[in-house]
């Protein structure tokens, strides 16, 4: 007996020992030149090279011996920082690296992403800068449709189509609050500011935890913190818009501010159109704005606050006006929608391995279709009449999240959200004879609890497990759905730098969006589910298998993924939401439709030396079954494209020009033909008869942009920039929609139906300028 408690003595003495031999260092990572925190730097031990990346937060948490063991941090673009006298530092530690922008050359260690859930992928603001946009316009969302499993709608439209889903089945999160419309100028580019954000993340694959509510992807958009050692600014001039952003330092090394806006040039057409004393003619106005702003305080070591503020308007007209003989006349047809949302958040470190965030939210979405008539007369009253339909959704809501940081093989993230929604669905206004003066059942209301824990766990040195739960509660209506939903990451890094990835996720989604049908500047309601139109629901099921060249600096990625989707809804043909279906909408749509989807991407990168970019290439099929459409047979998604492929390039040609191309090519969409017509003498028009949904396809879409940068120095010593390039290179004339007309001989009679394709953009060259102060 005594030499059972002489062992067990020993053992819980050298278990001691060794782990009082463990020190924990924790602390931030941020850039010395402008103080903005480095999210997913690497913080290792330099010799067991046992490491941790920062969170959101640019925070981490390391253990390592006692003994004189070196910190190295890197980053990408960075130079590493070797940390030896740590110990004699005040913790948490806060570390600053310096850019180094003579870095061509990265390890294997700071270009392959073994860490990173399988589906997701994070894009450099700089890489998004340079390439090529319409008109100039740099646009983030656009930029990720050039990666694996992403498409477009039709030209121009910044809605994303991804593994298989619908713009509305996209989660975008602006510093952590939804954003509900992310489309300027009707969809030909997103609301999104590039200059005053820091990192754009996707995800559409093995998603965390801490995110639900969409089925097809999570697309997390972050601001910069502002500049806290100088202040500073840049101007930009363009064909779409003019943009000012400012930042710098309210309390140096404390405290900072970014203020970043828009806006638009288009409003200057309306010059030239004036209304003349006598005649006819057309009017079209459009314009819009958009404002960020981001403020923070760093309280001390541990504790920080941080204040953002998104506000962003369109406003669209279109009007015919008259004036003969006294009498003027004017109608006006309008469409005007807007984002406005903000975030209060505090950040705090309770201990060297636990860090929270307290999270308060404002988001808010209105979309207004407007009708006004006028009528005046010098022999007459005046005749005023209008007609108003508008939706919208606001949001309040808080957040709670926990990162516990167990040992530097395992931590967690686990906490709360919870958001009250109010829904406006189709409420109008009108004094119109014969219509009432208001419709619609006013606001609706529901409220949103979710829970959610994601564990990260290295069950090997080189087997990564990511086990995560999130169950949701969604009430509304005197009806409450519970929905559990599980996930599952697994990243196994193999010898000679390959590594291998699996993924699976159940999500649910709450809201439906009903839009009206065609191309345009369409008017939609967001709307929660009911009793009978139930939550959304989607399981996918995804593999990876991963290759890193340390060498050339390339990347080569191939993912194959299956989904299932449930309680889809569609719209019977010619069902057009103009504001009388508020309370009757869920009665109206098709309901409990099915869906499957099943594709593989491929994607090999360069990213570092002179030249980086990528190739992808993605084949896909995406279907939906509903009883009451197509016969209950399976037809395509409309906008299934069966073959994606972009490229991209960038390339450095000395110290001041960046030459940049992209090239995009996309089967056909799916669109529904008419088998027959049935024409009369004496009919106005052709009487379509239709056989199966989405049964012809569009012509190939594909086009090649170039574009260049130049870097500038003013005679008072002030960076700018100046870029040229043409948007549609080989001037391709990509479809738009397909126009049907009746084509009559000279008696009028109808004789034949012609299918012509429409399209917009032709060759377009563009010009900018960016002046930095």
């Amino acid at each position: 007996m005594t030499k059972y408690l002489v062992i067990a003595f020993f053992l819980f003495t050298s278990v001691h020992v060794a782990f009082s031999q463990k020190l924990i260092i924790s602390g931030t990572v941020r850039d010395v030149a402008n103080g903005e925190l480095l999210v997913g730097a690497t913080v290792r031990d330099s010799l067991s090279q046992t490491g941790v990346q920062t969170n959101a937060y640019g925070f981490f948490s390391l253990e390592i011996p006692t003994h004189s063991h070196a910190l190295k941090v890197s980053f990408v673009g960075y130079a590493t920082l070797y940390i030896k006298d740590f110990v004699q530092h005040k913790f948490p530690l806060d570390i600053k690296l310096m850019q180094d922008n003579l870095l061509k050359e990265v390890t294997v260690k700071e270009i392959k992403n073994i860490d990173a859930p399988i589906g997701s992928l994070s894009i450099p603001m700089d890489k998004i800068k340079s390439m090529p946009a319409l008109l100039g316009e740099v646009d983030v969302l656009k930029a990720l449709s050039f990666t694996p499993g992403v498409s477009t709608g039709t030209e121009g439209s910044a809605g994303l189509y991804i593994r298989g889903g619908t713009p509305d089945q996209n989660l975008i999160l602006l510093d952590e609050v939804p954003v509900y419309n992310v489309t300027h100028l009707g969809g030909f580019f997103s609301v999104f500011n590039p200059n005053s954000l820091k990192s754009v993340d996707l995800y559409k694959g093995a998603f965390p935890a801490r995110y639900g509510g969409r089925l097809a992807s999570v697309i997390d958009l972050t601001m910069k913190d502002g500049n806290n050692q100088k202040f500073g600014g840049e101007v930009g001039i363009g064909l779409l818009n003019q943009s000012l952003t400012l930042e710098g330092p309210i309390v140096k090394n404390k405290a900072s501010f970014i203020v970043s806006g828009r806006v638009s040039t288009l409003g200057l057409s309306s010059l030239l159109q004036p209304k003349r004393s006598s005649g006819y003619g057309e009017t079209r106005k459009y314009r819009f704005y958009d404002l960020n702003a981001k403020f923070n305080y760093q309280i001390n070591k541990t504790d920080q606050i941080y204040l953002s503020v998104y506000n962003g308007f369109d406003r669209f007209t279109y009007g015919e006006w008259s004036a003969i003989n006294g009498r003027s006349t004017e109608t006006s047809l309008g469409n005007n929608w807007g984002n406005t949302t903000a975030t209060f958040r505090y950040s705090k470190v309770f201990s060297q391995k636990l860090f929270a965030r307290f999270v308060l939210l404002y988001s808010k979405y209105t979309s207004e279709l407007a009708n006004n008539f006028e009528d005046l007369s010098v022999d007459a009253e005046p005749v005023k009449l209008y007609r108003n339909t508008n939706a919208g959704v606001t949001d309040l809501g808080t957040k709670v999240q926990f990162d516990y940081f167990l040992s530097n093989r395992a931590n967690l993230k686990f906490g709360l959200d919870l958001t009250r929604h109010s829904f406006s669905p189709f409420v109008t206004k009108s004094n119109y004879i014969g219509s009432q003066q208001e419709t619609g059942k006013g606001t609706l209301p529901a409220t949103q609890l979710d829970f959610h824990v994601d564990a990260n766990i290295d069950l090997t040195p080189r087997l990564h497990f990511n086990p995560g739960l999130r169950y949701s509660l969604y009430q509304v209506d005197n009806r409450t759905f519970f929905n559990p939903e599980p996930r599952l990451g697994l990243n196994w890094s193999l010898p000679a730098n390959w590594a291998l990835k699996g993924g699976y996720a159940i999500m649910n989604q709450y809201v439906h969006l009903l839009t009206n049908n065609g191309f345009g500047f369409g008017y939609d309601a967001w709307l929660p589910s009911t009793g009978k139109v139930v939550p959304s629901r989607s399981a996918q099921l995804s593999v990876g298998v991963y290759k890193t060249f340390p060498q050339g600096g390339l990347e080569l990625s191939l993912e194959a993924y299956t989904k299932r989707m449930k309680n889809l809804i569609d719209y019977p043909d010619g069902t057009n939401f103009s504001g009388l279906l508020a309370d009757s909408w869920d009665d109206i749509v098709i309901k409990n439709g099915v869906g499957r989807v099943k594709g593989i991407e491929l994607m090999l990168s360069k990213k570092a030396g002179k030249f980086n970019g990528w190739v992808s290439y993605t084949l896909s099929k995406s279907e939906r079954k509903f009883s009451g459409i197509n016969d209950a047979e399976w037809y395509p998604m409309k906008y299934d494209r069966r073959h994606n492929v972009a490229i991209t390039g960038n390339y450095e040609l000395g110290k001041k020009w960046k030459l940049s191309a992209s090239f995009i090519y996309q089967t056909g969409h799916a669109v529904t033909l008419p088998e027959a017509a049935f024409i009369t003498e004496n009919s106005g028009g052709p009487r379509f008869i239709y056989d199966k949904r989405n049964n012809g396809r569009m012509p190939a879409f594909h086009r090649l942009d170039i574009g260049a940068s130049k870097s500038l120095v003013t005679p008072h010593k002030r960076n700018a920039e100046l870029r040229l390039g043409l948007y549609n290179a080989y001037n391709r004339n990509n479809p738009l929609y397909l126009d049907m007309k009746t084509e009559r001989n000279q008696d009028f009679v109808p004789t034949r139906i012609s299918i012509k394709q429409v399209s917009f953009f032709p060759i377009l060259p563009y010009i900018g300028y960016t002046l930095k102060f």
